[in-house]
């Protein structure tokens, strides 16, 4: 047996449990955000008619980005955290200022709806799916630079989640040290 022979069912094997993960995390995501659209309005802080309309842009200004972002992808969108293998990598639209316009969509969006909660659960809720965004985003990207042969130099120069944000540390090229 060679080596390519004997790797098959290893790759196979981490396909599979790639898969199960990409979907558990579908799957805590949404429970997020039916956890923070379900949460019952409150009276946790008072509204002024200023924050009001901050929190209805927020949630149209996510909105529409998730749907730009949904548009420009095409064929291949999936809400997987697995690259499709139907999807190219895409660099135009909102992906040539962020890498992960529809993470940065769903979190205006979520932060509009929880600001318009007044109920601090939402606003927990929404804290920790940024922090889960966050994670979920770095576990799509290991994915993504094994997909996609250009991403790497991609992600080294467009931001993640804000326009003009940080960007990824060039990778360490570790046949280049000492």
């Amino acid at each position: 047996m060679n080596q390519t022979e004997g790797s098959k069912p290893a790759d196979a094997a981490s396909r599979v449990r790639h898969h199960r993960i990409a979907w558990g995390l579908v799957a805590v995501q949404a429970l997020l955000i039916v956890g923070i659209l379900l949460t019952p309005t409150g009276d946790d802080w008072s509204l002024p008619t200023a924050i009001g309309l901050l929190a209805t842009v927020l949630t149209w200004l996510g909105l529409g980005l998730v749907v730009w972002a949904v548009l420009v992808f095409g064929r291949g969108v999936t809400p997987s955290p697995m690259p499709s293998r139907k999807a190219q990598l895409r660099t135009r639209g909102p992906y040539r200022w962020i890498r992960h316009p529809m993470y940065t969509g769903v979190i205006v969006l979520m932060a509009g709806s929880a600001l318009g909660r007044r109920n601090w659960i939402a606003a927990a809720l929404w804290v920790v799916l940024v922090i889960f965004f966050l994670a979920k985003m770095r576990w799509e990207e290991r994915r993504l630079v094994e997909t996609y042969p250009g991403y790497s130099t991609y992600r080294e120069t467009v931001p993640a989640l804000v326009p003009f944000g940080p960007r990824a540390a060039p990778a360490v090229d570790a046949s280049s040290s000492a």
